[in-house]
This record gives C-alpha cells, structure tokens and sequence, in this order.
C-alpha cells in the first residue's frame, strides 16, 4: 500500500511538472506572437512615417509593407514581405506583385488558413477589402470569386498585369492536418 502511494505520489508530480513546463511554453507563445506583433505595429508606423520599409526588429528577415483590411469581418493584418513560412508565422506574406505599384499589376498575398487569412471561411463574393501600402496608397477591391485548386494536378498561375488582389490559402479551413494540396485561391477586382 506504501509503495502505491508513494507510486501515485510520483505520477501527481510528474504530471504537475508536464503541466507548468507545457503552460510556460504556451505562455511563452502566446507572449512573443503578442509582443511582435507590436514591434510589427511599431515597425508599419514608421515605415509610413519615411515611406520605407522598416524591420520591426534588427535581426528580423521580415518587414511590413501593406495592410489589408476586411471591414465586414473586422480583418486588419500587416502584409509582410515575405511568403515564407518562418514569415507567415507573423503574418499574410506578399507572394507577389507590389502593394505600391497595385493600380498597374495584380498584388498576391499567401497567409495560414488557420490564423491571418481564417477570415476567408466566412468572405463572400462582393465583399469590400482596402489594401494600404507604406507610401500611404490605398486600393479598393471588391471579391470577385473564390475556388478551391489541387495544387498536384493544377498550378497557381496568377496574372500580374491586370490591377487586382489574390489571396491564397490551404484548404479546408477545418482540416486536422498541414500541409494539404488543397487551396483556396480568392480573387478580387479592384474598385476605381
């Protein structure tokens, strides 16, 4: 009987280190998305104060060069850019085009389906999005359609001479696991 309580005695601690040491990593976590997220904040303020890109950070290989904005759904993220994925765990990445030359050539925005571009689960065709660029532009677009690709079978040809915005993402948005070949390409128009 001894040697069962001092058994359970051993799994209760055991258990109670598992938890802190898992709770400080999430604490952890949530407190560097937090705080870069305002070195990524700070770093968009200046950069539209000098009209350059700045880093938020002196090591970072990222900076912020648009914001797009989904009033509807109450979407504000900093475009950074870079496409990566050590990139999008900060936020929606240019995959292409340029925010601040958007009235000639379409602007291509790639970001995580389950965190910055969540958002597109609930967009529907003809809603509003603002792109802001550092130089203090801002485009008007208005989706136009939205379709799911195979990313085997089909490519993610994306024209770049006609103004417009694609946004890219994995699908489905519920999916358990990463990586899938599926993604939802949504396009929008720009709006004059």
């Amino acid at each position: 009987r001894m040697m069962r309580h001092r058994w359970v005695s051993y799994v209760t601690v055991a258990m109670l280190l598992a938890s802190v040491t898992f709770g400080s990593q999430a604490a952890w976590l949530s407190g560097k998305a937090w705080f870069s997220q305002q070195l990524l904040q700070r770093a968009w303020q200046r950069s539209q104060a000098s009209g350059q890109p700045i880093k938020p950070w002196r090591w970072a290989d990222v900076n912020p060069v648009a914001r797009l904005e989904v009033p509807r759904l109450q979407e504000s993220l900093l475009v950074l850019n870079d496409a990566s994925g050590e990139a999008m765990a900060f936020g929606p990445g240019l995959a292409g085009g340029n925010p601040q030359l958007a009235t000639h050539s379409t602007v291509a925005i790639g970001g995580h389906r389950d965190t910055h571009l969540s958002f597109l689960e609930h967009a529907v065709v003809g809603e509003r999005m603002t792109l802001h660029s550092i130089d203090g532009q801002s485009h008007h677009y208005q989706l136009a359609d939205m379709q799911v690709v195979d990313s085997r079978t089909q490519s993610l040809q994306i024209a770049t001479d006609v103004p417009g915005m694609v946004l890219v993402t994995c699908y489905p948005f519920s999916a358990t696991q990463t990586g899938g070949p599926l993604r939802l390409i949504a396009r929008a128009t720009m709006v004059l």
